[in-house]
């Protein structure tokens, strides 16, 4: 992997924002550290109590007072002239008791119990409420930023494991949760470990956890970047085999703490170069986001940097850079968990705008699709209502037409056939206007208008006609096509009357049979016939049986009841379909 394209691309990205960005996280962390270290501590000066090296102290102490040794790591007996001897803790003022034996002139001492102690050589003897504060501020410094640390490091860790679910056990989810444990394990195992847990081994605890968080941190990079199978298990190794050197150490019988700082520099060294390779590796995708780790990435290494190389651990400040490091570090990343979600907030708020757009395109697109569609329809309709037209003229009018042709070219028509043929022509094509008129309107407004056509002719022919409906309102509706066969049905049965039945009254009733059909009734008068005899009788092909077919059509059933001088009935039954109500 080379350095040009990488280098190129933060240039396009900003060579002096970059710089400034990781100057900027370096001097807020240290800014911060010199803050708390130097700045935010009692305004009392200790000078004026200062025991001196040489001479014995001024016994003259007001009272009360107390005595406070900074930079102990453990207990240690102060012997002071004319005092009772007092034990000195870490971060801890002691209470200066006056002494009953006399004048004692020797000069003072201060004697470790368990050395080391932190050879400190400023020891202070003065007021109680002074030496108190003082005290106090290095245990804040010593321990109280460390118990932050620890307690962080726990919540924060243990609620990203908690909350695995809801990540669907994302891998870095994980890594971070367990790194973030470590952290606060190792902080506590390195200002309380030795103290809490005096055993020989102790060191393998405290490395091993040690190493065990820089592993974690160059996972979190890995899985950061994309994971990597090859490298996560080569940070791995490289944990384990520090750890292992360390064990080796123990094994020789020597002491580790003293080959742990040039394994500590040499894990920072890798991780710190491990940590560039792949955060280089972002510049195409996230630049932006590269560079603010890689800035917290050197914080922290910085801060590990500078307690390894140019401190111990017992002559050191009391607040050590690698103890404040990992507050900052995870402030450092929430700060940036907060701009990527802010970044994807936008990006959500700009889909949804975009897919706003689309709906609204896809709206206008199905209204064009929808009117085109509806055009189209309407098209087919009208295609279909003059298919349907065609066919009823070609069957009915053209039908009779061309019966009346061959009958007139071959002599067999009187005038008065031909009157018949041209009134059932004329009957028909009436129908077939009646039906497209009244389609869809209600059964008895339809057939109310039969009845008046059918009215005048058949009192020009000397005939009573009665009518009768007794449907619901609203009453039911039939198609156009379905009122055409009922039409023609019942001119059928008008004419049948009037040639053949002489008879003097035909009468027509329309009743509800139920709520899903009605019942047409068509009867007469005359002279009657035997239906069984009518059905083989020539001629039946265009009289019974056309009132029967035109019945199937509709999807109704027809009975015809009949005998020699008892007239004719027509029964119909049809199935239709109840009307909604009005509002």
């Amino acid at each position: 992997m080379t350095f040009t394209p990488a280098l190129a691309t933060f240039g396009r990205w900003g060579w002096r924002r970059v710089a400034l960005m990781l100057l900027g996280a370096q001097l807020l962390f240290w800014d911060i550290y010199a803050l708390i270290l130097f700045g935010l501590h009692p305004t009392d000066d200790l000078g004026a109590y200062r025991l001196p090296a040489a001479a014995p102290p001024p016994i003259a102490l007001s009272e009360p007072a107390a005595a406070y040794a900074p930079g102990l790591t453990g207990p240690a007996v102060l012997r002071l002239p004319g005092r009772e001897p007092v034990i000195l803790g870490p971060a801890r003022a002691s209470r200066l008791l006056r002494s009953h034996a006399g004048g004692d002139a020797a000069a003072w001492s201060l004697t470790c119990l368990d050395a080391p102690c932190g050879g400190t050589a400023h020891v202070y003897a003065g007021p109680l409420d002074r030496m108190s504060r003082a005290a106090g501020w290095e245990w804040f410094q010593r321990h109280g930023l460390v118990w932050v640390v620890v307690w962080m490091g726990l919540v924060l860790g243990s609620a990203l494991l908690v909350l695995l679910p809801l990540s669907r056990y994302a891998r870095l989810h994980a890594i971070a949760g367990l790194f973030l444990i470590l952290v606060g394990a190792d902080a506590w195992l390195t200002a309380f470990g030795a103290a809490a847990l005096p055993y020989a081994w102790f060191p393998l605890l405290r490395y091993g956890v040690e190493y065990a968080m820089l592993s974690g941190m160059a996972l979190m990079l890995n899985g950061f970047a994309g994971w990597r199978p090859r490298e996560a298990w080569g940070a791995a190794a490289c944990g384990a085999g520090a750890f292992a050197v360390v064990i080796g150490t123990m094994l020789a019988g020597r002491d580790p703490v003293r080959i742990a700082p040039v394994l500590d520099a040499a894990a920072l060294a890798v991780l710190l170069a491990y940590g560039i390779v792949v955060l280089l590796r972002l510049r195409r995708t996230a630049p932006g986001p590269a560079i603010r780790i890689l800035a917290i990435l050197l914080v922290g290494v910085t801060a590990m940097g500078w307690d390894l190389l140019l401190f111990s651990v017992q002559d050191g400040p009391p607040l050590r850079a690698s103890v404040l490091a990992p507050s900052l570090l995870m402030f450092g990343i929430l700060f940036e968990i907060a701009i990527q979600g802010r970044q994807l907030n936008r990006e959500a708020t700009e889909a949804r705008s975009d897919l706003e757009r689309q709906m609204l395109e896809q709206d206008a697109n199905l209204l064009r699709s929808s009117g085109l569609l509806r055009h189209q329809e309407r098209r087919l309709a009208v295609d279909a209502e003059r298919q349907r037209m065609l066919r009823d003229m070609h069957d009915g009018l053209g039908g009779t037409l061309t019966h009346m042709l061959l009958q007139t070219r071959e002599g067999r028509l009187t005038l008065g056939d031909v009157e018949q043929e041209l009134q059932s022509a004329v009957d028909d094509l009436r129908n077939m206007a009646s039906s497209i008129d009244a389609g869809q309107e209600p059964i008895d407004e339809a057939l109310a208008v039969f009845r008046e056509r059918m009215a005048a002719r058949l009192a020009d022919a000397g005939l009573a006609f009665d009518w009768r409906c007794t449907l619901p309102t609203p009453a039911p509706s039939l198609d156009a096509r379905r009122l055409l066969n009922l039409y023609r049905l019942l001119q059928e049965g008008v004419t049948n009357a009037l040639r053949h039945a002489g008879a003097s009254r035909i009468a027509l009733a329309v009743e509800a049979v139920g709520s899903d059909a009605i019942l047409v009734l068509l009867s007469d008068d005359g002279a009657g016939f035997t239906p069984a005899g009518a059905s083989s009788a020539p001629g039946e092909g265009r009289g019974l049986g056309n009132m029967r077919h035109r019945a199937g059509q509709m999807g109704g059933r027809l009975r015809i009841e009949s005998a020699p001088g008892q007239g004719a009935r027509l029964i119909l039954t049809i199935p239709v379909q109840t009307p909604a109500p009005k509002i």
